[in-house]
């Protein structure tokens, strides 16, 4: 998909302003802080608004109830005006006073999180509009094939529209007591279950106790990830089968035995999915993809290669039954009579499978469709439920996104040290000493591998997988700085951004502080801190 291309005769004009924007906020912004490039260009957006309103929020504190071990519920509230609604997100976390709360500080054990579930606002209904009604999204000529932007700016647009239809939205600041994994994840799955829909439009913000830090989108960013991850990870004999509520080879889907209708687990981790891609946050890129051809309604183009990375066994079952020639004994078939014993497959249905190619191909998709569909399709239906806010998937088809697109934006994986490099970004006339380092730079990804990759990504971008380019630039000399601290770069993750020292005195030097920043037996996977 190709991006929007800018206005050059504004080029020195957004500079300008960009530049006055990251001037003034840079300090605010502390090593770590992570915002997208949409946000500051939310700002630049505001900066032709000649009105420039103040924005406000509604006022939202969740209390936690010590007597009855529940959360209960207080607000006062001040309108939104529309004039500000629009691709407003940084200015919103830059400028508010009265942001809502959700203090979770007090939380016992994850049995005794409330499992409040359910509210009545109704989606954007795309299907059910009448013809003749708007849409919220343009028209598309007849005979279109593909998006006519990238996914990244369809995205941003649904959440614009989404301020414009919702007016009323609040912006909540969760409060977290502890980064133990373990409390995080109770803590902010807590607060989660208590957002009206609504409350997903406009970014939350993370509030981490005795942290003075503001949170400009860096630690939403590492909250949002780790969240995932653990969610990819969890282990209870609760799930049935073998304990895990993901399951899979390479990539991981929703376990076939998870009891969807007794625990909300699922219901929390499609609105923390939400989150996520309607704000920009990092994504499981273990996550099958299979739950967006389920969510799209493209069941029908799941194929082979979707089994390969999920359950090598039931993909040598499928290959060996698509490459099987007419007329054979399917009972010849390796694992075969189990599959269609399980299935209440007759003989009289196996020789008609097996009477033709064609058959046979089609017997081979029934085996791909029931493994990553059918046998999980209640756990599927409660995800798509909650991560489909607001009609999101009806949008994605709407404006013609593919497959392929959701490959390319949620699952391009930093691998090699070349997916790094050929995303670094210099400025322009270098002095030879910033050339020296800028090569050291280089060399240096050259020889990591993939772990110590991704930690350099999170560590300037938030992201472990990137999608935007990799900034660099060079610090300013201060005499009475120690030399180790001059020379230990600086993270501002808030514009994916690293700050390095021109001062090195060999390659060596370079590389042991650099060898210093991902070495997470040191850091013990750091958080970012704004």
């Amino acid at each position: 998909m190709s991006r929007r291309n800018s206005d050059p005769s504004n080029f020195h004009y957004y500079q300008n302003i960009s530049e006055s924007i990251r001037s003034s906020e840079e300090g605010k912004c502390s090593n770590n802080a992570v915002t997208s490039d949409h946000d500051l260009a939310v700002q630049l957006q505001l900066a032709f608004d000649e009105e420039n309103e103040e924005t406000s929020f509604q006022d939202f504190t969740f209390l936690q109830s010590q007597n009855r071990g529940q959360t209960d519920l207080t607000s006062t509230s001040e309108d939104v005006t529309n004039d500000e609604i629009i691709a407003r997100q940084l200015n919103e976390e830059l400028n508010s006073s009265n942001i809502g709360s959700v203090d979770t500080s007090s939380l016992g054990s994850p049995n005794d999180i409330p499992q409040t579930r359910d509210h009545d606002d109704q989606p954007l209904n795309f299907r059910d509009m009448d013809i003749n009604t708007p849409s919220i999204f343009e028209d598309f000529p007849e005979g279109y094939e593909g998006p006519s932007e990238d996914l990244n700016s369809i995205i941003l647009r649904f959440k614009t529209k989404l301020h414009q239809k919702n007016p009323d939205a609040k912006k909540l600041r969760i409060h977290l007591s502890s980064r133990n994994p373990d409390i995080m994840f109770t803590e902010f799955i807590s607060a989660i279950r208590q957002f009206k829909k609504k409350d997903f439009i406009l970014m939350p913000e993370i509030v981490f106790r005795n942290e003075p830090a503001r949170d400009f989108g860096g630690v939403f960013n590492d909250t949002i990830r780790q969240i995932l991850e653990i969610f990819m990870s969890l282990e209870s004999p609760e799930y049935g089968g073998d304990g895990h509520l993901f399951t899979g080879d390479s990539s991981k889907l929703i376990s076939s035995t998870a009891p969807v209708h007794i625990m909300d687990e699922l219901d929390a981790f499609g609105d923390v999915l939400f989150l996520a891609v309607i704000h920009n946050a990092p994504f499981p890129n273990d996550l099958d993809i299979t739950l967006f051809k389920y969510c799209l309604n493209m069941e029908n183009i799941i194929s082979l290669d979707d089994l390969k990375g999920f359950s090598m066994t039931m993909y040598n079952l499928a290959r060996r039954v698509y490459d099987a020639p007419q007329n054979v004994d399917l009972s010849t078939i390796e694992g075969f009579d189990q599959w269609a014993e399980e299935k209440e497959i007759n003989a009289i249905q196996m020789k008609l499978y097996s009477s033709s190619r064609k058959n046979l191909k089609k017997l081979a998709n029934l085996i791909c469709e029931d493994v990553l569909i059918n046998s999980r399709i209640n756990q599927l239906k409660s995800i798509s439920k909650k991560f489909n806010k607001f009609g999101f998937f009806d949008a994605l088809k709407a404006n013609k996104v593919t497959i392929e697109d959701i490959k390319n934006y949620f699952y391009c994986e930093i691998v090699t040290p070349n997916d790094i490099i050929r995303k670094l970004a210099f400025g322009d006339n270098l002095n030879p000493k910033q050339r020296n380092v800028r090569d050291w730079l280089i060399d240096w990804l050259l020889i990591q591998d993939k772990t110590e990759l991704q930690e350099f990504c999170r560590l300037v971008t938030g992201f472990k997988n990137p999608r935007e380019q990799i900034n660099v630039s060079f610090k300013f000399y201060i005499p009475q700085e120690p030399r180790e601290l001059q020379l230990t770069p600086r993270f501002v993750t808030c514009y994916q951004e690293m700050k390095i020292s021109e001062g090195f005195s060999s390659r060596q030097e370079f590389y042991t502080i650099m060898n210093a920043q991902v070495d997470q037996s040191i850091h013990d996977n750091r958080f970012t801190t704004a």
